[in-house]
């Protein structure tokens, strides 16, 4: 004969123990899909970085292009990444960096394989003056006295689309040298 708590146990221990499980399976997924949204925003962070980077490069190599090489005024006009004042193209429209009125750079080191090269143009803004002087680009500690000539006023701007090539970042510089 079965004792009278035997004949009563009708699987409670069973459905109790169920509904635990499903409540710690439901904690594991929550947990796991905050882990995934973590990630994906650590990813967009650290690709917006490297292309901010990149395009900085950009800006550099075009500083460089500057310096290093023969540039005259002759150089600029309205294509070919390198452009008279008011005659370069719009920095946030997506055509402009896809086409030949930028210049590419081969990016090396950044962390990753770049989506696609960075890119720059170059725009001619005129003749810089001191900073007392009224005029487009102002430089302070620097006038007639101090240098040979004015310098030459230039607008850079970089653009690179990071790792992914879903993040893009724009930069713009200002750049004056004496030629």
């Amino acid at each position: 004969m079965q004792s009278p708590l035997v004949r009563r146990q009708k699987g409670a221990v069973l459905l109790t123990s169920l509904l635990i499980l499903l409540v710690l399976t439901l904690l594991a997924i929550s947990g796991m899909q905050g882990a995934q949204l973590q990630e994906k925003m650590t990813s967009a962070v650290r690709d917006g970085q490297t292309a901010l980077e990149a395009a900085e490069y950009a800006v550099r190599e075009a500083e460089e292009y500057l310096e290093q090489n023969t540039v005259t005024l002759g150089n600029f006009g309205t294509s070919g990444g390198l452009y008279t004042r008011a005659n370069a193209p719009d920095p946030m429209a997506d055509t402009t960096w896809s086409s030949s009125d930028t210049k590419s750079v081969a990016a090396t080191g950044f962390p990753g394989t770049l989506a696609e090269n960075p890119r720059y143009f170059v725009e001619y803004i005129g003749i810089t003056t001191s900073a007392e002087a009224p005029g487009d680009l102002q430089i302070t500690n620097y006038d007639d006295f101090t240098g040979g000539s004015k310098p030459l006023g230039f607008r850079i701007v970089g653009w690179s689309s990071g790792r992914s090539g879903e993040t893009r970042r724009i930069v713009e510089s200002y750049y004056g040298t004496a030629k």
